[in-house]
This record gives C-alpha cells, sequence and structure tokens, in this order.
C-alpha cells in the first residue's frame, strides 16, 4: 500500500474522510442506511486488534507521542458530537 498523506493537498486539513468512504468496514455498516450497535461493537473490537497489534513495535517516544494524538483525537470527537447534538436541539 502506498502511504497517503493524512491530510488533504489543497487545504491542509485532515483527509480522513476521503478514506472513510473507502474502508470496506464503513461501506458494509452502511449498505442498510444505518449503523447498529452491534456494528460499533464490531469495529471498536477491530480497532482495538489493529491498535493491540501495532502498539509493541512503537518505541517508548513515539509511543508516547502517538497517545497524545490519540487523546486529542478523542477530544475533537467529542466536540464534534457534542455539537452535532446543539445543532440538532435548535
Amino acid at each position: 500500500m502506498d502511504r497517503a498523506s493524512w491530510f488533504d493537498e489543497e487545504t491542509n486539513e485532515l483527509g480522513f474522510q476521503e478514506y472513510v468512504e473507502r474502508m470496506e468496514s464503513w461501506q458494509e455498516a452502511l449498505a442498510d442506511g444505518r449503523v447498529t450497535p452491534d456494528e460499533i461493537r464490531e469495529q471498536s473490537e477491530r480497532v482495538a486488534g489493529l491498535l493491540r497489534a501495532f502498539e509493541p513495535k512503537l518505541s517508548d517516544e513515539l509511543h508516547a507521542e502517538l497517545t497524545t494524538i490519540f487523546y486529542e483525537l478523542a477530544v475533537l470527537y467529542g466536540m464534534q458530537r457534542i455539537a452535532e447534538t446543539q445543532v440538532e436541539g435548535e
């Protein structure tokens, strides 16, 4: 697999949405137009498995840096969720 940048070349913003839509797991989850709790659990298990396999390969320095990135990403997702809820509630 070629190394793909995490950023959109034109906007310099995170470009994950483009990749999300290509992912088989995303396409399967949305095939029926809704996401079920089981699909969320399966995706959570998939991600946990990938992280468990990847974590031992990291140096302590990279592990600490990536941990901070994951924490900040979790904050971003939490903020997005709250913002979406606020818009829906208006």
